[in-house]
């Protein structure tokens, strides 16, 4: 039998992979059931920014943010 070797990082390109095959069909499967909403410029550009920030890594979950805010259930 051959030898296979398995290394961190190759399971973490697969989780990446899967975790980008999971967020591409959670939009689409919103396009397809929320109904279609004019945009304007100003509105685009804001939705644009935070897609770049989540990209980067710059997002709080909701659980944090309800902490920073104080917001109690």
């Amino acid at each position: 039998m051959g030898e296979s070797t398995i290394t961190l990082e190759m399971v973490y390109r697969e989780v990446r992979a899967i975790r980008q095959m999971l967020e591409e069909l959670a939009e689409k499967a919103l396009i397809n059931v929320l109904p279609e909403e004019e945009v304007d410029e100003e509105e685009l550009k804001e939705l644009e920014e935070a897609e770049e920030e989540i990209k980067r890594g710059e997002y709080v979950t909701l659980e944090e943010a309800k902490k920073q805010l104080k917001v109690h259930d």
